[in-house]
């Protein structure tokens, strides 16, 4: 018996971090392609109910030539501009809110047109959790 409990101790330090980890994602959408365009914006609300921060690192998507997470931010002038977060740590316990002027997923050459009603998927990728599948719906803007 005592032999048992030390393995499952052991087996304590052993596992990865993410096995920890409780990452969700929710109210995934994305904007349908503006005609002419081939660039796309994805939103949802990402949770951390897991004991530990973590880190988002980047997002992949066969949808797109190439996928980024994005962050409006104002500059000096006074004018909002987009800039690539490499990095966005996510407190235990906490959210960020992927919104339009806000945090976003850029996807740069869209492959097919977004429509409304149709999804898009993307893969979010963290340096501590295991990466986090995630179906988007396109929906309208209105």
């Amino acid at each position: 018996m005592k032999r048992l409990q030390l393995l499952a101790l052991a087996a304590c330090f052993v596992l990865p971090l993410s096995a920890w980890a409780d990452v969700t994602v929710s109210d995934a959408w994305v904007k349908p392609t503006i005609p002419g365009t081939e660039n796309g914006a994805g939103y949802f609300v990402i949770r951390n109910d897991g004991a530990q921060a973590v880190t988002l690192i980047g997002v992949n998507s066969d949808a797109s030539r190439a996928s980024e997470v994005h962050q409006h931010v104002m500059n000096e002038e006074g004018m909002m501009r987009m800039r690539r977060v490499p990095e966005l740590t996510i407190n235990a316990g906490e959210q960020v809110v992927f919104q339009p002027g806000s945090y976003h997923i850029m996807f740069f050459g869209v492959k097919n047109p977004f429509r409304v009603g149709e999804s898009v998927a993307f893969q979010l990728q963290f340096t501590d959790a295991d990466a986090l599948d995630v179906v988007a719906e396109v929906r309208s803007l209105k």
